[in-house]
């Protein structure tokens, strides 16, 4: 099965003063860890930012992806993965923030082995969360559902994945027997974050 990754990474970044994806995470910027990531499970990798002069700096910071512009001002992570899937060469694809550099590789292929025939795939907690940026989506169905919610003002991109009939659904615990801390999850969104991807990024270095 061909696959797309898309990494958004548009965000304002204002909790942290600077913007998340190219800070520096040991020795790099975070965006460069996702990708990295990423890049082996997937046959193209796009990175989705919210203006030109980003997309200048992105370019500049990662190799090897397509580096792509919202398609609409609204700066919404909806709007972003819209503009990623709106670009997707193949049917399903794998939708990550800029900011969550510990995504394990088998978070990534329980995603993608869980969407085929579907519609998309998502970790779900008991009490009924989904991340919806750690999941995998039928590219051509996910754009029409993204669509339709564009128009009517809903910019929550969770509402794409809770608005189709056919997602499956994971237990999260079915990831906690190779990722127990649910790392895969974890994001830079703060200066406090941050600092704690960097003791985790130490502790991991010290195995």
């Amino acid at each position: 099965m061909k696959r797309s990754g898309i990494v958004l990474a548009g965000g304002s970044s204002t909790r942290i003063g600077e913007d998340k994806g190219l800070r520096h995470l040991a020795g790099k910027p975070v965006v460069n860890h996702i990708v990295e990531r990423i890049r082996d499970h997937v046959d193209e990798v796009i990175v989705v930012v919210a203006s030109e002069e980003q997309k200048k700096k992105y370019l500049q910071a990662v190799d090897g992806v397509l580096v792509v512009k919202d398609m609409y001002p609204e700066g919404s992570p909806l709007v972003g993965l819209m503009t990623g899937l709106s670009l997707c060469k193949y049917p399903y694809a794998f939708a990550v923030a800029c900011d969550m550099p510990f995504i394990c590789d088998e978070a990534v292929e329980t995603l993608f082995a869980e969407a085929e025939g579907h519609q998309g795939a998502v970790f779900e907690k008991p009490n009924g969360w989904i991340e919806p940026l750690a999941a995998v989506y039928h590219v051509e169905t996910a754009l029409k559902a993204a669509e339709l919610l564009y128009r009517e003002g809903d910019l929550r991109v969770r509402m794409i994945l809770l608005s189709l009939d056919d997602v499956s659904l994971i237990p999260v615990e079915r990831l906690r027997g190779v990722d127990p801390e649910l790392l895969t999850f974890f994001d830079t969104d703060s200066k406090e974050r941050f600092e704690e991807a960097e003791r985790i990024i130490r502790a991991m270095s010290e195995k």
